[in-house]
């Protein structure tokens, strides 16, 4: 059976077993040493560092625990500040704008103000790591900042990591439409990321992932209701995929962490082009996986659930 994923920890188990633990046990000592061991593996290390920011926006008391125990470390305040972002998203209940409530959108803004001081003191003392940028680009985005502040902490975390994948799906949001930017904006980023890229990277997808935002925003809410067959039919989005297919293939290239977001967002495309057989050949990649964004703007698990049994009917499950 397909499993449609929504943990921040991806496929990790390790990073999972350890945020879970979190909420029972409130000892952030395993928190601790799981950082201490992905150490400079920045890829890894955001993965980590979002699945433990989530639980702590559910219960802070372990991480203050760790700031105070251990003063020294940056870790705590890295994490500290990815959970202080996604605390302002949860008050948001991670609606459109116009569907957000006027209490909903202060607290936001106000929990946004609060992070943006979090993530000043997490990139002081963090150094050359760029994960606490990357929560510093979310705040970018919620507060609609200015672009030269933007640039600027864009500027800092591309000089820490220039081909950092949630940090170019950061950017990627800053600029589209429906926040700070617009769709040329969007694409120019996304276009000139991926053909800066060595093939095998994550970001040659950013420019699906453009067609996917695009698609969204100018097709539908969400919520599966609009038919956006013909915009990923069209010969030019079709050509954008098969260009993406083939720079990261389901072979040949090491796995990476975020490999469960890389081929949910291809599987997707695949889906809404109605190419089953490829779509088949990314589940088994994953183990016949999905994770929730972007299969989630497509109608949820319903959708993805319906296009795994489309790509894999008269074949064996797993």
């Amino acid at each position: 059976m397909p499993v449609f994923v929504s943990d921040a920890a991806l496929d990790d188990a390790e990073i999972r077993a350890v945020a879970q633990g979190l909420a029972r046990n409130g000892d952030f000592t395993p928190a601790a040493a799981l950082l201490e061991r992905v150490g400079r593996d920045w890829a890894r290390r955001v993965v980590a560092v979002t699945a433990l920011g989530e639980a702590a926006a559910r219960h802070p008391e372990w991480v203050w625990k760790w700031r105070a125990e251990r003063p020294e470390s940056a870790d705590p305040l890295v994490v500290m500040a990815a959970a202080m972002v996604r605390a302002a998203w949860n008050a948001r209940a991670a609606k459109q704008a116009s569907l957000t409530g006027g209490r909903q959108f202060a607290d936001f803004r106000e929990l946004l103000a609060d992070a943006d001081r979090a993530c000043l003191l997490a990139t002081e003392a963090a150094g050359d790591d760029p994960t606490p940028w990357v929560s510093w680009l979310w705040v970018c985005r919620g507060l609609g900042v200015a672009r030269d502040v933007f640039d600027a902490r864009w500027a800092a975390l591309r000089e820490r990591d220039p081909h950092h994948r949630a940090g170019h799906d950061a950017a990627l949001q800053y600029l589209c439409e429906k926040w700070c930017g617009s769709h040329d904006e969007m694409y120019t980023f996304a276009r000139t990321a991926a053909a800066e890229a060595p093939d095998g990277s994550p970001l040659v997808i950013l420019v699906v992932e453009a067609h996917i935002e695009y698609a969204l925003h100018t097709h539908g809410n969400g919520d599966g209701a609009a038919d956006d067959t013909a915009f990923w039919l069209a010969e030019s989005r079709q050509r954008d995929l098969d260009t993406a297919l083939d720079r990261y293939p389901v072979d040949g290239s090491p796995r990476r962490p975020s490999a469960l977001s890389d081929h949910s967002a291809l599987g997707y495309a695949l889906a809404k082009s109605q190419r089953w057989s490829e779509l088949a050949m990314r589940f088994d990649a994953t183990d016949h996986h999905g994770f929730h964004l972007p299969w989630s703007y497509g109608g949820g698990r319903a959708f993805f659930e319906r296009a795994h049994t489309e790509a894999t009917r008269g074949c064996p499950r797993r």
